[in-house]
């Protein structure tokens, strides 16, 4: 796999004395790009993220996030070279997250969405995912959850296919709904994408964001990626709520916001994983 490395990253590990490429461990090859771990000379490693068919801006976007979520304060690997179709990364490790670890996870995250803005959106369209996530500045956070995060996903030719006109109507009929079942929250810096496979732990112990797709947002939208499948403890939203404290009900209220993740899954991949019924089983329990 060495042989697959670009020409621009091994030169410039070269150049900052890290040495030769000594070997090359495939992470993930995913549904977006192929991630490998690089160990080199210096026994320094590094992430390289690749995908050749990538729309030209995604990498770009990812970078671009880190730094943001950067400036707030929250930890995420330094960019060390970016290409249209790869990208190097510090290497943060494998560290499991223990207890205490996901309460300190629960405070960092607190603190970042204490990062407000006057409007939902971000300054530019970025990806979630291998789909443009859209970022349209709105001054109504009902509106832009309703329109940008899960209606813009009915023209996808994946959930066009898979949706019938009454799926459409209850889905439409339920972000009208929305101001009735969402309160009102402030546009609050977001990672965009907090799935626990994106939460990590650093050498030193500090919580860590990787792949992210930022815009600011409602916090309860962010929470709603933790929520699914119990892997995040109980004890990440108690530190949460004692630097951010949440409104009332916003635990019933993450499982309705998770409507965004049905609809972008569905868009992805169509109803390979049964979406599409965990999705009306949403619209039925909350229209």
């Amino acid at each position: 796999m060495i042989s697959d490395i670009p020409t621009a990253v091994t030169n410039l590990l070269l150049e900052e004395d890290f040495g030769e490429i000594t070997s090359v461990k495939l992470l993930t090859s995913g549904h977006i790009n192929q991630t490998k771990r690089i160990m080199t000379a210096s026994q320094v490693s590094f992430v390289l993220k690749q995908n050749i068919d990538t729309e030209a801006r995604l990498f770009e976007c990812e970078a671009a996030g880190l730094q943001v979520l950067q400036s707030a304060g929250m930890r995420t690997p330094d960019v060390w070279l970016m290409s249209t179709d790869f990208l190097l990364l510090e290497d943060l490790g494998v560290h499991s997250i223990s207890e205490p670890a996901w309460e300190e996870f629960g405070r960092t995250v607190a603190r970042q969405h204490l990062h407000t803005n006057a409007r939902y959106g971000f300054a530019y369209d970025n990806y979630l995912g291998p789909l443009p996530q859209v970022n349209t500045w709105t001054e109504n956070g009902h509106e832009f959850f309703g329109q940008h995060r899960v209606l813009r996903y009915l023209k996808e030719p994946r959930c066009d296919q898979a949706l019938t006109q009454q799926d459409r109507q209850n889905l439409e009929r339920l972000v009208k709904r929305l101001p009735d079942l969402i309160p009102e929250q402030p546009p609050a810096l977001v990672h965009g994408d907090l799935w626990h496979t994106n939460m990590l732990m650093d050498d030193q112990r500090r919580p860590a964001l990787i792949d992210p797709a930022v815009y600011y947002g409602w916090p309860e939208a962010e929470l709603s990626m933790t929520r699914q499948y119990g892997i995040v403890p109980h004890i990440f939203y108690d530190a949460y709520n004692e630097v951010n404290p949440l409104r009332e009900g916003w635990w019933e209220r993450l499982e309705l916001l998770y409507i965004r993740q049905h609809m972008a899954v569905l868009a992805f991949f169509g109803n390979k994983y049964n979406t599409l019924q965990q999705l009306r089983d949403v619209i039925s329990k909350f229209n």
